[in-house]
């Protein structure tokens, strides 16, 4: 692929994953346009919405081009045409993608906060008994307990398609 076909189907990515497509944006910080409305520039990791629509668009660029980006290129944020760069180098680091997808994949998860919330949810049902405090209580930290476990079964799903798909593309290229 061309730089300008890779442009492209970044944006076309973008315009996918926006909350209003075709609303205009400026590409010199155009991830804060991926909410409505845009935030401020290099704002939109400062809210839930912002963090989730932003991990989701660079969720869908890895697996469209096969890369792996690094936990340092997840924590900067692109102007069109650096993310571009970014993205070409990435393709041509393919050893590196495998690298970084293995060490992904091999990563022991860790429930401790987990299983604080939910031994706090115990405790508070045991202490309070069962009352409007105690409920609200426990259906918060049921809550948080949900979205933290949500999270990590939606990184894991991603990891493994995307290494399917690197793996693959390698297993092409050798053969």
């Amino acid at each position: 692929m061309t730089e300008i076909e890779i442009k492209e189907k970044i944006l076309e990515i973008f315009k996918e994953e926006r909350q209003k497509p075709n609303a205009n944006f400026e590409e010199s910080h155009f991830l804060d346009f991926l909410t409505f409305p845009p935030h401020k520039k290099d704002n939109i990791k400062n809210s839930f919405r912002g963090v989730k629509k932003y991990y989701a668009f660079m969720k869908r660029l890895e697996l469209e081009f096969r890369i792996c980006f690094t936990l340092p290129d997840l924590d900067k944020m692109y102007s069109i045409d650096k993310i571009t760069k970014k993205v070409i180098e990435r393709i041509g680091k393919r050893r590196g993608n495998i690298m970084i997808i293995k060490q992904r994949i091999q990563q022991k998860e860790t429930y401790y906060i987990e299983i604080i919330f939910l031994i706090l949810i115990i405790v508070s049902l045991t202490f309070w008994g069962i009352n409007l405090f105690s409920v609200i209580i426990s259906i918060a930290l049921g809550f948080v307990i949900y979205w933290i476990l949500n999270s990590k079964i939606n990184s894991m799903i991603h990891d493994k398609k995307l290494k399917e798909k690197i793996l693959a593309q390698e297993k092409n290229t050798v053969d």
